[in-house]
C-alpha cells in the first residue's frame, strides 16, 4: 500500500489547478525555563553587527523521533530543516510546551522556508474516486489504518513519520467529539452541536460496518481532521474544460498528510508563512511553507488554518482542539447569522462575566467549552459596526 498512496499522490499532482486549504494540530509537553539570547556585538572594524535574531524561546526537539524524521526526509532531499543554517527546525514554546517550527536564520519575505518532495507525502483518498465534497474525518481515519497504521509494510515504509505523530498520552488536543454529553451541551452554539454529534455518528456508523474498535477509529479520525490538508484540484481534460457548465463537476477535493510541515502552530489574525504546492506541472513537485513577510531567526514559523486559511473559532475547536485568543472569522460567521447560529449575545444562557468567572475554576473540556463561548460572545457586532 505504501507503493500505491505514493501513486494517488503523483495522480493528484499532475492537476492543473490546485487550491491548498492548510490544516494542522497544537500538541503540548513540558515546560522548560526561558532563555534569552542575543546576537548583539562588535563586528570587525568597531561596527554594531545588525541583530538579525529574536531572543530564544524554544528548546530544539532533539528526540529519537524527531531526528528518524528528519534522517528520513533528508534521504528524499527535502530542503530547509533539521540543523541551525538549514533554515527550520523543530522545538518547543519555553512557555506553553507546544511543539512548532521555528526559524534558524533570517528569512525574506516569500522566500520557501524549508519543502519536502510530493513523494512523501501521504494520500488520504483515491484522487480517481475523490468528490468535490472534502471526505470526512471518519472516512480519512478508514483509509488511513487501512493503508499505513494498520498494513505492516506500508507502516514499516511511513514508520519514520507515523512514530511522530500524536498518541492519547503526548501531543493530543481533544476535539469536542471525545467530550461527554454534558460537556458537549454545554458548548451552547447549535452549529457546533450538530457537527460534533454527526461525526460521532459517521464514526460510530463505520466502527460497526467495519468492525473496527471505535476508540481506534475516533482517534484516528481526531488525526486526520487535526494533521491533514485538504486541497482541491480541477481535473485537466481539454475537451470538457471548454465547456463552463462542467467545470465545477471536475472539481475534487483530496487530503494529504505532509511529514514535518504539520508540525507548523496556527495564527488566526497574524500568520507569518503559508503552506505552498511548488512546481505542480512538474514530477518533481513539492510542498513547502513560504514567508508571508521577513522572519527573524528564532521567530516561530505559523501558518493559518482551515480552508484558505479562514476558519472560525467554532471550526478550530471541532477540528482541532482549541480556541484561538484572537480571530476575525468569527465577526463574519455572526454577521452571517443562520438557523446554527445564536443571532446575539442575549441568546446565550449565561453572560461574559458568568463564563469568566466560571473559567478561573474549570478544568478539563470545561476549559475549552468555556473558551469558545466567550470568544463568540466578545465576537458578535456592536450597535456601532
Amino acid at each position: 500500500m505504501a507503493k500505491t498512496s505514493t501513486l494517488l499522490l503523483s495522480l493528484a499532482i499532475l492537476a492543473q489547478s490546485i487550491t491548498i486549504a492548510s490544516s494542522f494540530a497544537v500538541s503540548s509537553s513540558s515546560s522548560p525555563k526561558r532563555k534569552t539570547k542575543s546576537n548583539q556585538g562588535k563586528a570587525a572594524g568597531g561596527f554594531a553587527k545588525k541583530d538579525d535574531s529574536v531572543p530564544i524561546s524554544h528548546t530544539r526537539d532533539d528526540s529519537p523521533t524527531t531526528q528518524n524524521l528528519l534522517n528520513f526526509l533528508l534521504q528524499w532531499k527535502s530542503e530547509g530543516l533539521g540543523g541551525p543554517e538549514a533554515g527550520t527546525e523543530v522545538g518547543f514554546d519555553m512557555d506553553s510546551g507546544a511543539r512548532g517550527i521555528y526559524a534558524t536564520k533570517p528569512l525574506k519575505k516569500n522566500e520557501v522556508a524549508c519543502k519536502i518532495p510530493s513523494d512523501v507525502a501521504l494520500a488520504l483518498v483515491d484522487p480517481s474516486t475523490a468528490t468535490e465534497e472534502t471526505m470526512s474525518p471518519a472516512d480519512g481515519a478508514l483509509n488511513f489504518l487501512r493503508w499505513y497504521q494498520n498494513n505492516d509494510e506500508a507502516r514499516q515504509t511511513w514508520s519514520a513519520y507515523l512514530d511522530t505523530l500524536p498518541t492519547r498520552e503526548a501531543h493530543f488536543e481533544p476535539t469536542p467529539d471525545f467530550y461527554s454529553e454534558a460537556e458537549i451541551e454545554q458548548l451552547e452554539f447549535p452549529m457546533v452541536i450538530k457537527r460534533v454529534n454527526e461525526r460521532k455518528d459517521q464514526i460510530s456508523a463505520l466502527s460497526e460496518s467495519e468492525g473496527i474498535p471505535f476508540d481506534e477509529l475516533q482517534f484516528a479520525a481526531w488525526l486526520v481532521s487535526s494533521r491533514s490538508f485538504a486541497i482541491k484540484m480541477m481535473v485537466d481534460d481539454p475537451l470538457v474544460r471548454q465547456d463552463v457548465r462542467k467545470l465545477k463537476a471536475l472539481e475534487k477535493s483530496i487530503r494529504l498528510l505532509l511529514p514535518y510541515l504539520d508540525m507548523a502552530n496556527h495564527s488566526s489574525d497574524k500568520p507569518n508563512a503559508e503552506l505552498h504546492l511548488i512546481d505542480p506541472e512538474k514530477d518533481d513537485a513539492w510542498f513547502g511553507i513560504k514567508a508571508l513577510r521577513p522572519i527573524k531567526k528564532g521567530q516561530e514559523i505559523t501558518i493559518s488554518y482551515g480552508a484558505a486559511g479562514l476558519e472560525t473559532s467554532a471550526g478550530l475547536l471541532m477540528n482541532y482542539g482549541f480556541v484561538p485568543d484572537e480571530n476575525r472569522i468569527d465577526v463574519m460567521m455572526l454577521k452571517t447569522g443562520g438557523d446554527d447560529c445564536i443571532e446575539s449575545v442575549d441568546g446565550w444562557s449565561t453572560t461574559l462575566e458568568e463564563d469568566k468567572a466560571q473559567l478561573a475554576e474549570a478544568t478539563g473540556n470545561m476549559i475549552n467549552v468555556l473558551k469558545l463561548r466567550m470568544k463568540l460572545k466578545q465576537s458578535y457586532p456592536s450597535e456601532d459596526d
